[in-house]
């Protein structure tokens, strides 16, 4: 049974992942509602693989991993296809992919080090103003409120880059000794 719960968290992430094409072909054909299903599916799953893996101890080194780089594809999908359809200003995905290539790329180096990488308040809460922000696209909300919710989440994200890169700096830092 234990086996069976282990790959749950992991076999939800790959879905995940697997939805993703079908979220973008879904929204490029115009079919909204599909596309709102599968983003929410999406979204449940990743609350649901984390409850899971928390609650019954089955974190993997392959859920670290492939956990946030699936919600991230996700999250990038939905604002590139919402840049391409014009329901937001064109340069935010590609603000917050410099930023997750930033973080992927700084994360890769950090694990060879081993050094704490756990996700923190500040990239959940981005987090959830992302989606709120998402949901509110989805839902037709004029863009004078809603793009100025997605420069909130732009300046969020760079907040917890540089509070990321505040606690690999505090973790690398020397232990002095008191005289």
């Amino acid at each position: 049974m234990r086996m069976i719960l282990k790959n749950i968290p992991n076999i939800l992430t790959l879905l995940r992942v697997a939805a993703v094409p079908v979220f973008i072909v879904s929204m490029l054909k115009n079919e909204h509602f599909l596309a709102i299903a599968v983003f929410l599916l999406a979204e449940i799953t990743d609350v649901l693989d984390g409850v899971i893996a928390r609650r019954f101890n089955l974190i993997t080194p392959f859920g670290k991993i492939a956990d946030p780089v699936a919600d991230k594809l996700m999250q990038l999908s939905a604002l590139f296809v919402f840049s391409i359809k014009d329901m937001i200003p064109k340069i935010i995905p590609w603000l917050v992919f410099g930023k997750e290539l930033f973080l992927l790329i700084s994360g890769l180096y950090l694990m060879r080090k081993k050094i704490d990488l756990s996700s923190k308040w500040f990239g959940k809460l981005t987090s959830v103003i992302l989606f709120i922000a998402i949901m509110l696209v989805f839902l037709g909300v004029p863009r004078n409120i809603t793009d100025p919710i997605f420069w909130l989440c732009v300046a969020m994200a760079l907040f917890a880059a540089l509070m990321y890169i505040r606690n690999y700096f505090k973790q690398i830092k020397p232990k002095t000794k008191n005289a």
